[in-house]
């Protein structure tokens, strides 16, 4: 089992989320939405290739992979095979464009 890392941009960015999700729904359903993160992480750990090549993250030097862990939020990470860890670099909101966050995405995991 992988140990999973999340980059300080992807936590501050799941912290957010989960805020968002008890303002507009409340706590109960805030905590659902963690939970339901929480399982996809575990299952990364378990199996760090489940999510897909991320095709807008093509061309840098380490490969990117996505995940939707929420009908909301999507996990951009890599594995570092070498290393035992998978690196949660970003977190991209589903509702916005893809190319504009991609654009903006600085992956330093």
């Amino acid at each position: 089992m992988a140990e999973v890392v999340w980059s300080k941009k992807a936590n501050r960015k799941r912290i957010a989320f989960l805020a968002y999700g008890e303002k507009e729904f409340g706590r109960k359903v805030a905590a659902k939405m963690n939970e339901r993160m929480e399982s996809y992480v575990q299952a990364l750990a378990s199996n760090p290739y489940i999510g897909a090549m991320e095709p807008l993250l093509q061309g840098h030097k380490k490969t990117y992979r996505s995940l939707v862990a929420h009908k909301l939020v999507k996990l951009i990470y890599t594995v570092d095979e070498a290393a035992g860890r998978i690196h949660i670099a970003d977190l991209w909101d589903t509702r916005r464009e893809p190319h504009a966050q991609a654009g903006k995405t600085e992956l330093k995991p």
